[in-house]
């Protein structure tokens, strides 16, 4: 019997998580054991109740909903259920990280087993995430670098073929192979890689908190994979309001931080200042182009104005009252 732990942070969310709860109910096999455990960050909306009250009507009794009591961000929250309903039960064999704003078509849990099973130096196993049509989403990527960050800004199609790998982002994924990490949406872990390389830093509100712990999990000498057959919807951005179809939405200031924190953290100050650097360079490149070709500039609204406030700053601590 294989045991996997489902760990799904909700804010304000509570109609997606049923949904999401019931594609996962339709993933379970004989020989597959699944314990979900939903914990509410606050929301202040009446959603741990409704959540409840949708597992008892569907007698989902392998489910359970709790109030994790503050929203300290996506890592805070995570660290929340594991420490607290995780952890402490020595049969969990697998740690299933999933957004409450998805939904798992089918075998995209066996998928990503079967995977972390056969690879025995797998560390981190990824869906590929897609649109409800069926269409893909940004799903694998490379690390970020301070010398892709001005590949970032710049934005030029005739740099990205000549450099293909400054691009974060893996164009043309479609084969189940490694990566250098995968986004937070939908990950699954083993127990044991998770107990040597540690939880998700709080620190991080938002953001990049998965990029660290696959880094970590790199430095440790495990592979990150993206499994394609694992395919999972993503309603991305609805429960921070962060959308990337939503280009000339304003960038929360914690996104910021986070991006800073990651450069800094991973290869100190100096180069965080020069990723900075670097990108907002970049931008003027892409500014000039795209202004001299006669088109908008379609960058973030008081982006300069907000990397400079916040993106030279670490993060302050939350999650805590």
């Amino acid at each position: 019997m294989t045991n996997i732990a489902i760990v799904i942070v909700n804010y304000r969310t509570p109609g997606l998580v049923k949904e999401c709860l019931a594609s996962v109910a339709r993933e379970r096999a004989p020989g597959l054991t699944l314990k979900v455990y939903v914990g509410d960050a606050d929301s202040g909306d009446g959603s741990t109740g409704i959540i409840r009250d949708y597992i008892a009507e569907a007698g989902l009794d392998f489910c359970t909903c709790f109030d994790i009591g503050v929203n300290g961000g996506f890592a805070y929250g995570n660290n929340h259920i594991l420490e607290q309903h995780v952890l402490g039960d020595p049969g969990i064999d697998y740690v299933y990280f999933l957004n409450p704003d998805t939904y798992v078509r089918a075998g995209a849990i066996q998928a990503l087993l079967t995977t972390l099973r056969e690879h025995p130096k797998a560390g981190v196993a990824g869906s590929r995430l897609e649109n409800p049509d069926g269409s893909p989403r940004a799903y694998g990527f490379r690390f970020p670098a301070p010398w892709r960050e001005f590949f970032g800004g710049a934005r030029l199609g005739v740099a990205d073929r000549l450099v293909p790998s400054a691009s974060v982002k893996i164009e043309n994924l479609e084969e189940t192979g490694q990566v250098d990490w995968v986004t937070g949406a939908s990950f699954m872990m083993p127990r044991p890689v998770l107990d040597v390389v540690g939880l998700m830093d709080a620190r991080y509100f938002l953001y990049f908190e998965e990029v660290d712990l696959m880094a970590r999990v790199r430095a440790a000498g495990y592979e990150i994979w993206h499994v394609a057959d694992s395919r999972v919807v993503h309603l991305a951005g609805q429960s921070t309001g962060v959308r990337s179809d939503e280009k000339l939405k304003r960038v929360p200031a914690y996104w910021y931080e986070s991006r800073y924190k990651f450069f800094h953290d991973r290869y100190g100050k100096g180069q965080a200042v020069l990723a900075n650097m670097l990108f907002l360079t970049g931008d003027l490149v892409y500014r000039a182009h795209r202004t001299a070709r006669g088109k908008q500039i379609l960058d973030a609204p008081f982006l300069w104005r907000d990397m400079i406030a916040h993106g030279f700053s670490l993060p302050k601590a939350r999650g805590a009252r």
